[in-house]
């Protein structure tokens, strides 16, 4: 079973790497389900040689409906990835209706070229998901990143375990969202032949000076890492025969 990180940091990337997991979804903004990295941080990342990048390509948080200056946006950073060296990229888009955005998702199909195509969770409010299923099927996608159209991956599993089973030979179905080493086995039993988590924690608060404004917002947001020791928790699990 191949294991995808999502991570934001090099740091998390060499753990990812020092753990054994398979390859990387770089993003930025964990907690708002992740934006498009920077371009300093996707040419680090590639240039470290670690493990294979996959870029989130996502302009901003909150739904998957994208303005015309939006899909610009999208459409320079996939070329940015590509130029950079990047394996894949992840992306997503919905109609108003909330059906596949099929127009633009054949234009990013064919910027992209041979990399690897991932579509995101936006997934998990499309509506009809197995006829969503037959069209990036159709489009060329090689991967549909989804927690079953529920908030947690558990929570959806009988959906993911019927999309699994009925289109998992034509387009790889990665489950994703609250994985973790406590529940990671269930995917694997079940057939999937991917998982997708970030394996993170709370970094140590720093150190700050009397006479700085402690109540500042900013300074009391927790940075997510990825922890090379629930990662190894979660590969020793799904690498058992």
């Amino acid at each position: 079973m191949l294991l995808e990180v999502c991570v934001t940091s090099i740091s998390s990337i060499k753990k990812a790497a020092l753990a054994g997991a398979d390859r990387i979804e770089l993003c930025s903004a964990l907690g708002v389900g992740g934006v498009t990295p920077s371009y300093g941080l996707i040419e680090e990342a590639v240039h470290l040689d670690a493990l294979p990048i996959h870029c989130l390509i996502r302009p901003r948080e909150g739904h998957f409906i994208y303005t015309s200056e939006e899909v610009e946006i999208i459409d320079q950073d996939i070329l940015a990835a590509k130029k950079l060296g990047c394996r894949g990229v992840v992306v997503g888009a919905l109609t108003p209706q909330f059906h596949l955005d099929i127009k633009r998702l054949e234009r990013w199909k064919e910027l992209a070229g041979s990399m690897y195509m991932t579509f995101h969770r936006a997934f998990d409010v499309v509506q009809h998901p197995h006829q969503a299923l037959k069209e990036l099927i159709a489009l060329g996608f090689d991967c549909v990143l989804s927690s079953g159209q529920e908030e947690k991956a558990m929570d959806g599993f009988n959906n993911l375990d019927d999309w699994n089973n009925k289109f998992g030979d034509q387009i790889g179905i990665m489950p994703g969202s609250g994985i973790n080493d406590k529940n990671c086995s269930y995917f694997k039993e079940a057939g999937f032949k991917a998982i997708h988590l970030s394996g993170s924690v709370p970094l140590e608060p720093i150190s700050i000076p009397s006479g700085v404004n402690q109540e500042m917002s900013f300074l009391n947001q927790e940075i997510l890492e990825s922890n090379s020791s629930v990662l190894k928790k979660v590969i020793q699990q799904i690498r058992v025969n």
